[in-house]
């Protein structure tokens, strides 16, 4: 999954940081529990669980 693009289907807010559904990014890494890093558009990073994503078509 490292590498693929995401798309959020709910907010997300993790260290002060808050994105919206909708908004894209890359995920970076993979953690226990279904937790993901993803690097957003905007340059900063969230911390979404993989049923908080959906995997946008390459």
């Amino acid at each position: 999954m490292r590498g693929t693009r995401i798309t959020l289907t709910t907010d997300i807010e993790a260290l002060g940081t808050r994105h919206r559904a909708g908004e894209q990014g890359t995920v970076e890494e993979m953690h226990a529990g279904g937790h993901l890093t993803v690097g957003m558009d905007d340059g900063r990073r969230t911390f979404p669980t993989r049923d908080e994503v959906r995997t946008d078509p390459s």
